[in-house]
């Protein structure tokens, strides 16, 4: 399996969260993109990734239409820490870096 390295200046899961949050409110993969500072064509190539499944169904979600949820609830579903956490972690188990994942504590009692 091809292991993708991901750059310290890439598509942090905080850079996702920016861009979905941005794309849930203007339905505009540019605005979005620019509001998360990175640009509309590594959006998509991270879409396209097997690695940014996750990305591409949260990019789904959130221009999917909602008629029963007010429009606030979107924004407010992507600026949520526990989905930066949720993209970090699913990053890091991409790489198998698995000791990245869990509590302090844990990182601690396994060396």
């Amino acid at each position: 399996m091809a292991q993708h390295r991901i750059r310290a200046d890439g598509w942090t899961a905080g850079r996702q969260v920016a861009f979905l949050a941005a794309l849930a409110d203007s339905h505009n993969v540019t605005a979005a993109a620019r509001a998360a500072g990175m640009s509309r064509e590594s959006a998509h190539r991270l879409r396209n990734r097997p690695d940014g499944a996750l990305f591409a169904h949260l990019w789904d979600l959130a221009l999917a239409p909602t008629p029963l949820r007010p429009r606030e609830s979107h924004t407010t579903l992507f600026t949520d820490g526990q989905l930066a956490r949720l993209l970090g972690n699913h990053h890091r188990r991409e790489r198998a870096d698995f000791m990245a994942i869990g509590a302090p504590a844990a990182k601690a009692r396994a060396g």
